[in-house]
């Protein structure tokens, strides 16, 4: 009695917490905690000596932490590090810290340069969707549907379903020239593989209801040939 009363005293105090359910070091969220903190401080000297690819790891952990370690300050530190020395990856987030206007004031245009330069060199398949977009909506960029095409072809081609979608979404509203129910029913059945992501990215972007209304128009041999051009698709890596 005289042991909850203290507990009911103290409200569960640290103490009483520890005493009844473990210690601070039992907490899993304080271990992985650890475990995030040096792997961070053991990059640190070969990320600071210039080596790329740890700064972008580094940067990496900052950006996307769970455990308490997050930090967007650094993280644009050392993607901007990383990114000037070529990393395909660093100068696609970059370009996303001026697109959201993470750290950086934001501007479409610095952010265009940086998904440029990934989606070029890199072939980084996101920096070629999110160059796409920027096309598609004008922003940062001249307004031009034929250059969000190309942008999102390539990001397709490389097996991306969000450009996936985008892209029959763009030959069924003829945006890329006649309309053709086999390339538009193609790219929606690739992009359906990957549902889950593509509706994470967009809820509205609902690839069953783009299939079953394309569908709808086509005859059984154009829905088979359309199939199978999916099934026999390759990614262009």
């Amino acid at each position: 009695m005289l042991v909850l009363f203290a507990v009911a005293t103290l409200g569960l105090s640290g103490f009483a917490a520890w005493f009844f359910f473990g210690g601070p070091e039992d907490d899993p969220t304080r271990v992985k905690l650890a475990v995030e903190m040096a792997e961070i401080e053991a990059l640190k000297p070969q990320a600071r000596s210039g080596d790329m690819k740890v700064q972008y790891a580094l940067a990496r952990l900052y950006h996307t932490s769970q455990f308490g370690s997050r930090d967007l300050d650094l993280a644009y530190e050392w993607y901007s590090k990383a990114a000037e020395q070529g990393h395909p990856g660093a100068q696609y987030f970059i370009g996303t810290f001026f697109a959201d206007a993470k750290v950086v004031k934001q501007s479409y245009y610095r952010a265009s340069e940086w998904y440029r330069l990934a989606a070029n060199l890199g072939r980084v398949a996101d920096a070629q969707l999110a160059l796409g977009d920027l096309y598609f909506h004008g922003r940062g960029v001249p307004h031009d549907y034929a250059e969000a095409l190309g942008w999102y072809k390539k990001a397709a081609e490389q097996g991306h379903p969000v450009a996936q979608y985008l892209l029959g979404s763009m030959y069924q509203e003829g945006w890329a020239g006649d309309y053709d129910p086999v390339e538009v029913y193609k790219w929606f059945t690739l992009a359906h593989r990957q549902r889950d992501r593509v509706l994470t990215d967009n809820p509205k972007f609902d690839t069953r209801a783009a299939l079953d209304g394309v569908g709808k128009g086509m005859n059984q041999d154009q829905i088979k040939r359309a199939e199978d051009a999916a099934r026999n698709w390759r990614p262009n890596r």
